[in-house]
């Protein structure tokens, strides 16, 4: 087991349960070790090596660990939860379900404690889609647009393929990398064709005055596109009016047809059931707990059930953003007036039509606790 923190705080917080006013001052690898597999299911097959770097004592940060995981027992006790006076505990391990929130159980009651599957998923516009859809229409790689924009994505690569011409009938194009590796950019008016140079290959698009979106993509490599092509159009042509308009046509119809077609899907699924991979939702209520410098936290995590009647998607937005593209989700749990909005801020990541733009999803503001019962 390459993590060790994870099955620490975990059997930490199952020792605490067991033994409420435990000493971490004297207790080793050994003796912790042997406590778990006493009292805790599944702990059978660890060794020392997984909860520890050494057998014969925790270091600082180990010990830290354990405190936390102590400290979040004694919470729950608290808390009246757990209800008997020797409960069962059984230990899930997270190497053999690694699709599991759930990390330990406590007389049937699930915990869970790994707080990075509390943090936002790193999320791409496809996989919000497929979640708001409730079902699987885009895989990687979507290109929003050519999918929701394609005829304004059309006029804006013919914009920048005109004033390319315009200019390259002027001279020729060449610049070079950090490593000195050259890129020429040329176009010759007798013969109309485009010569893309980037290191040692050489590429050329025929009748040039006439290509459109998707000859050029058939025509190129995207080292070409992104080390030739790009480079010049952000040196010589990003800035120019034409240039800004019809790219702010193509990301604002790419919104508005990609937020309709959202809020069409939305009115079609309003019970939510989307939703439940993102916060982490299972067919049974579960707890989830950590910690802070101020102590402890406790959150119950709704079951499906639960969850369904009172968090919704209440609105979707497109909006522009320093030249890019930003889809907002706001959902609401209208129980308790809570709200989280989140974002897919899209952009080429590879140069001006290369790939697919890219769009991470990001907490804009509240956050994932808005659908958990604080306890």
């Amino acid at each position: 087991m390459s993590n060790i923190t994870a099955p620490l705080r975990e059997l930490s917080f199952g020792y605490g349960i067991l033994q409420d006013h435990a000493d971490t001052s004297k207790v080793t690898p050994v003796k912790f070790l042997e406590f778990c597999q006493e009292n805790i299911k599944n702990c059978e097959n660890l060794t020392t090596k997984d909860i520890s770097k050494r057998q014969q004592s925790f270091n600082e940060k180990e010990l830290s660990t354990i405190n936390d995981g102590l400290k979040l027992a004694k919470y729950v006790l608290s808390k009246n939860i757990i209800k008997t006076e020797t409960p069962t505990l059984e230990w899930i391990e997270s190497t053999t379900n690694t699709g599991s929130t759930i990390d330990i159980i406590v007389d049937n009651i699930p915990f869970s404690f790994q707080e990075e599957r509390f943090v936002l998923d790193t999320m791409e516009l496809y996989q919000l889609i497929n979640i708001i859809a409730d079902k699987i229409i885009y895989k990687k790689n979507l290109n929003i647009f050519e999918e929701y924009a394609s005829s304004e994505l059309n006029t804006w690569f013919e914009v920048v393929r005109d004033m390319m011409i315009e200019k390259l009938k002027l001279g020729s194009f060449q610049t070079q990398d950090r490593g000195g590796k050259i890129a020429k950019l040329s176009y010759s008016e007798s013969v109309d064709k485009l010569f893309l140079f980037f290191y040692n290959g050489e590429e050329v698009v025929e009748n040039f005055t006439t290509c459109d979106y998707m000859q050029f993509q058939k025509s190129t490599s995207s080292k070409n596109r992104e080390k030739v092509f790009a480079r010049y159009l952000n040196k010589e042509l990003a800035l120019d009016p034409r240039y800004l308009k019809h790219k702010k046509e193509c990301l604002e119809k790419a919104g508005e047809n990609l937020v309709d077609f959202l809020k069409k899907k939305v009115e079609m699924n309003p019970s939510t059931k989307s939703l439940y991979h993102l916060f982490k939702i299972e067919k049974k209520s579960y707890y989830y707990a950590t910690t802070t410098e101020e102590g402890a936290l406790l959150y119950k995590i709704p079951s499906q059930k639960e969850f369904s009647k009172n968090v919704k998607i209440t609105q979707i937005t497109s909006s522009m953003s320093q030249s890019h593209l930003k889809i907002s989700t706001t959902i609401e749990n209208r129980d308790t007036n809570g709200t989280l909005v989140i974002r897919n801020k899209l952009k080429y990541m590879h140069g001006q039509f290369n790939g697919a733009p890219e769009g991470t999803m990001f907490i804009d503001s509240g956050s994932l606790l808005i659908a958990y019962e604080e306890i």
